[in-house]
């Protein structure tokens, strides 16, 4: 007889009648902004679909649509377990059908010592059910999957799941987690940011306090160091943003892993081939790099900086936009002399995807110490402009200057205006980068 897991948490995170759900959740993917590169591992939030819908659309929607099973990773919130846990079910249903398990990756997860079979854990379990939906009407109809309850377990056991799901070219894996939990507004904003930070840069492992998934991020952190891929931050708010009140909120998150060899490998050609150099070889589709993307290229020297040259919006292909800030950053940066062909072996070549920038709320009309309040360190990336100049920073120069009110101040002697320069005309964008690696040595 076949097993078949129900639906829990219909009519209480999402519609409980097919049609109802159909239709939101197609308006959800219709309204969501993909990554320019598709993804085989993404974080999707886990809450009702009125607080964190568009996320989990943003996250799913990047998801190759001939994928043929799908691993959902997510936290146990009701029963908890020291390892994973299947539900053993032939399948997982919603109000939209049924999905039928993928046999042979349950197989092999069983097989590995961290996993073991346990209806119970998933029984009420809605971090991995909310994601099916999205599931159903994004991907072709004839795929599988395998949910996977993740409890407290270490980091590397889970990248060992990723990593044996990872092995089948026809398989993605989701990721269901939310941030921080009911801090209020203003300090979530602060939490969050600096646990995206830490996920951005892949440094160490989450805590429970950061996200309620941190078990399974902190695996698909681990599992990105190992094959060198980058994470993407898509998209990132909180319940106070989209439908609750702003006293006690939960945070939410959407990113995509991509592979971080890919971008600056790219720009390494476009250097090289100016220089009659032989180029690398590189593994992307014209579809991965034909939309439209805004970067910055990032040459450094034994640590110093080499070049810099961007483009703070998407106005051409990805492809097109690497290549001409590549070859601006070699050799016409006026900080710079043009880069040489000896020199090229020695640099390290970081390329940032940049976000669309976004207005800060109520600017211009702020103060200097108002702006800097409502930043994020480690996270935004900071554009000022006013009827004359303008100039921006990266995230990454949080790293020398860590305080908000200092970040700005040297912005502001960047553009022209001087240290103390700041007057309530200027207009204040911030947006967020993805950065991709290559160093000299690779």
């Amino acid at each position: 007889m076949t097993s078949i897991r129900p639906p829990a948490v219909a009519g209480l995170f999402y519609p409980a009648t097919a049609r109802e759900l159909a239709g939101e959740v197609d308006a959800l993917l219709a309204a969501a902004t993909p990554a320019p590169l598709t993804s085989r591992l993404v974080i999707s939030p886990h809450a009702g679909y009125i607080y964190s819908g568009a996320l989990a659309a943003q996250a799913i929607a990047c998801l190759p649509q001939t994928t043929r099973r799908v691993l959902v990773l997510g936290p146990t919130h009701r029963v908890g377990i020291a390892g994973m846990a299947l539900a053993g079910a032939d399948a997982h249903a919603t109000p939209l059908g049924v999905i039928p398990t993928d046999a042979e990756l349950s197989a092999e997860l069983t097989d590995l010592p961290q996993v073991v079979t346990a209806p119970i854990v998933q029984q009420e379990e809605h971090s991995l059910e909310v994601q099916l939906p999205f599931l159903q009407r994004h991907l072709e109809s004839d795929f599988t999957v395998v949910p996977l309850a993740v409890g407290q377990v270490d980091a590397s056991a889970v990248a060992a799941v990723i990593e044996c799901a990872w092995d089948h070219a026809d398989t993605a894996i989701v990721i269901s987690s939310d941030l921080s939990h009911y801090l209020p507004y203003d300090q979530a904003g602060r939490v969050d940011g600096a646990t995206l930070h830490q996920l951005l840069t892949l440094r160490g492992a989450l805590v429970g306090e950061q996200a309620c998934g941190a078990y399974p991020v902190s695996g698909a952190m681990e599992f990105a160091r190992r094959m060198r891929l980058a994470p993407r931050l898509l998209a990132a708010c909180n319940s106070g943003d989209t439908a609750g009140d702003r006293h006690r909120v939960v945070g939410y998150a959407a990113l995509a892993f991509q592979d971080a060899s890919l971008l600056p490998t790219l720009a390494y050609n476009a250097i090289a081939t100016q220089l009659d150099l032989p180029p690398r070889e590189e593994f992307a589709t014209a579809e991965d790099l034909d939309a439209p993307g805004a970067t910055f290229v990032t040459l450094t020297q034994a640590g110093q900086l080499r070049g810099c040259i961007g483009t703070l919006s998407a106005h051409r292909s990805l492809r097109r936009d690497v290549v001409a800030n590549a070859r601006a950053a070699a050799f016409s940066d006026p900080r710079f002399a043009p880069l040489t062909a000896a020199e090229l072996a020695e640099v390290d070549i970081e390329v940032s995807l940049l976000s669309a920038p976004t207005p800060l709320a109520s600017t211009p009309g702020l103060s200097l110490t108002e702006v800097a309040s409502a930043l994020r360190p480690g996270i935004d990336g900071v554009i000022i402009s006013d009827h004359h100049r303008h100039a921006t920073f990266l995230p990454q120069v949080w790293e020398q200057l860590p305080e908000a009110s200092e970040f700005l101040r040297h912005l502001l002697a960047k553009g022209g205006w001087g240290a103390n320069g700041w007057h309530e005309g200027i207009r204040v964008e911030t947006y967020h980068v993805t950065p991709h690696h290559l160093a000299a040595d690779q």
